[in-house]
């Protein structure tokens, strides 16, 4: 290549040295200029020469044995280099000299050649990467000029114009609003605060063709009938994601970043349409984000939770978000919702796997969109003076029907609880969030007198059995539980603390619930082992789930040297007072019997020898106040109860280690607290 081309590699290749280039500034303006007008489209002969002004004819000139992929290849060069040196310039990745230098470029760039305007018709080109790295470029230069002139400028406002008034999808709108999505990402990222005020004008300018674009987009009964706006849809929504951050981080609130609330019927309605299966997955995943208050999670820096709660009108458009949800769920919406048995493998095929999976994430979504949606609603209700039932069960009962329709698994357990650990067990953080979700609804049915644990588990709604066999998948492990703790990618913290004040509270449920969950013999029948030997990442952990099946006969110390001897993701005991603490003593249980536990036992496993029926002490309070059986049906000397609290004890027992030397990262002082509560309820405490 001659000429243009050797001047853009001997640039760029300086520049990505840290070196200036050898040009002058304005000589490597003009060449960058020349290699992006009128560029001729991959494959087409080149354009006509017409009378244009003085740069496009000295362009014509440099340049004229370019033709097909050479003035392709040259223009992507050009783009390159520009959207390079940009990168470094924000990223303050450049000397002096160099950055000088390229402020200068820009200048002239800007000035003498209207480079933005020039690259932004490049935005309709044929070729998708030439569109794409024309739209890297174009941001770039934009953010530049936000972050040194603190103004939108000329050039921007048209550019939203003309993209926003596009009805039709084309590579120039796909192109336009990635490029407005990169700027307000770029935006937010760091701490935004400072930036509010710009951010605030940019929306504000943008906001009448947002409003409009949605509704072209989504509104459109073309759109839903054909499969080519897949692309367009897809880009839109990431661009509605960082309005819906922006939003929730620093509290701006314009109209067209209340579309998503207002008209979310129009979204779910995309579910059932001829449109491609990424696009409808993407609809659910951007709810998912809303109602998780998680949007912008990808690409923001620092932290993504909401800085702002009290801006304009959040309370009512949760309500109206999550009032549509529930609405389209009672006209039938999730039978609609299409869930693929084989989803995308990345670098492997369908003949690897051994056996055929619903896909997950579509099912963690639907389910969390759901419960968040009930989550809101009877917070609202709760709020209002008039008492405002929701009547969640209907929606449940849908919700396990839509679930046990793709889940395999689901449909061959005997327990519906189960659901949380089987749909969500390769996400730990969506399973705490679906977790503590139905704990607030337990909650609100309790408070409207709905009946027993066992009804509760008809629904999947009991929370102590979501815990213990969250505990059971985990092989009782506490230091997975303080990993939860300590990381602030979940929401563990809350979960437990709403859990624990439950617990104290309703003993006699949980003592039940563990009864039910013993009663079905996972153990004995291998499918508990077998889902998450299959299922769960934790494949170290098996190892000890399997050696536990072994103890059966084991005393309450051998079973503690298990606990102790499993797999921990970090050794906790090595700490320098471990050695000090003495091994836990066997603890007595009274051996005792009731009438229910007697029944409990002869329902499902009258013939079997060795099991005895026990009364926990520390539960009379509850079965008074409650009105629940106590009594646990265990094999000889182990019972599921005393493994959840013994786990519980120790979890207790290392973070007060921790907290003593300081090395906790908050005050765990009221956790710390309801775990010695619990150990003084189940008198376990040697």
């Amino acid at each position: 290549m001659d000429g243009i081309s050797l001047v853009l590699q001997d640039a760029y290749g300086r520049v990505q040295l840290g070196g200036l280039p050898s040009k002058d500034f304005r000589e490597l303006a003009f060449v960058i200029n020349a290699s992006i007008s009128k560029p001729p489209v991959t494959g087409d002969p080149p354009p006509p020469s017409n009378e244009a002004g003085n740069s496009d004819q000295k362009a014509e000139k440099i340049m004229p044995q370019f033709h097909g992929n050479i003035a392709l290849q040259v223009t992507l060069l050009g783009l390159s280099l520009c959207e390079k040196m940009t990168v470094k310039l924000l990223n303050h990745e450049l000397s002096q000299d160099l950055r000088l230098y390229t402020l200068n470029l820009f200048r002239v760039l800007h000035e003498e050649f209207s480079f933005i305007s020039s690259t932004f018709a490049l935005f309709g080109n044929n070729d998708r990467l030439v569109s794409h790295l024309a739209a890297k470029c174009v941001s770039s230069f934009l953010i530049c000029e936000l972050q040194s002139s603190n103004a939108c400028g000329v050039v921007m406002e048209k550019m939203c114009e003309e993209v926003f008034q596009m009805h039709s999808s084309c590579f120039k709108l796909d192109a336009g609003v990635w490029c407005l999505t990169a700027v307000i990402k770029e935006l937010l990222k760091g701490n935004p605060e400072h930036k509010s005020e710009q951010i605030e004008k940019l929306l504000t300018r943008m906001d009448p063709g947002i409003t409009s674009l949605y509704s072209s987009l989504f509104q459109s009964e073309d759109t839903r009938r054909t499969g080519d706006w897949g692309t367009a849809l897809t880009t839109f929504m990431d661009l509605l994601e960082a309005l819906t951050a922006a939003r929730f981080r620093l509290g701006i609130c314009v109209s067209s970043q209340r579309l998503l609330f207002i008209q979310t019927p129009v979204l779910l309605q995309l579910l059932d349409s001829h449109l491609d299966y990424f696009v409808k997955k993407h609809v659910l995943l951007l709810l998912k984000k809303i109602l998780l208050q998680r949007t912008g999670e990808d690409w923001l820096l620092g932290a993504v939770s909401p800085t702002t709660h009290g801006y304009p009108y959040h309370s009512e458009d949760m309500v109206a978000l999550t009032g549509s949800v529930l609405q389209a769920v009672n006209c039938g919406w999730l039978k609609h919702v299409p869930v693929r048995t084989s989803p995308g493998f990345f670098g492997g095929t369908k003949e690897s796997c051994s056996e055929e999976r619903a896909d997950d994430v579509m099912l963690r979504a639907v389910s969390l969109v759901l419960l968040k949606s009930l989550e809101y609603q009877t917070q609202s209700a709760n709020s209002k003076s008039g008492s405002q039932t929701i009547h969640m069960l209907g929606y449940l009962n849908k919700l396990l029907q839509f679930l046990s329709q793709h889940c395999v698994s689901l449909r061959q357990s005997r327990h519906p609880c189960l659901c949380v650990s089987l749909v969500f067990v390769d996400q730990d953080d969506d399973m705490i969030e679906a977790a503590r979700a139905l704990i607030i609804l337990h909650t609100h049915q309790k408070s409207l007198g709905v009946p027993s644990e066992a009804g509760s588990c008809e629904m999947g709604l009991n929370p102590h059995c979501h815990f213990v066999l969250l505990l059971s998948g985990l092989a009782f492990d506490h230091s997975v539980l303080l990993d939860f703790l300590i990381s602030s990618e979940t929401c563990f913290l809350e979960y437990i603390v709403r859990y624990l004040k439950l617990l104290r509270e309703d003993w006699g449920g949980f003592c039940i619930s563990c009864q039910l969950i013993e009663a079905q013999d996972f153990r004995r029948h291998g499918k508990w082992r077998k889902n998450r030997s299959q299922t769960s990442p934790l494949h170290g952990r098996s190892s000890f789930s399997e050696a536990r099946g072994s103890h059966s006969g084991a005393s309450l110390s051998d079973v503690c040297l298990g606990l102790s001897a499993c797999p921990r993701l970090v050794d906790y005991g090595s700490s320098e007072d471990s050695g000090e603490e003495e091994e836990e003593e066997e603890m007595d249980v009274c051996a005792g019997s009731s009438d229910t536990a007697q029944s409990a036992a002869a329902g499902s496993h009258s013939a079997e020898g060795g099991r005895e029926c026990i009364s926990l002490p520390g539960c009379k309070d509850s079965q008074e106040t409650n009105n629940h059986p106590v009594a646990l049906v265990r094999c000889k000397q182990t019972s599921l109860a005393r493994k959840v609290v013994l786990c519980l004890m120790e979890l207790r027992t290392v973070i007060s280690r921790l907290q003593k030397k300081n090395l906790f990262p908050y005050n765990p002082a009221s956790l710390v607290k309801l775990l010695t509560l619990i150990e003084e309820k189940s008198e376990l405490v040697s």
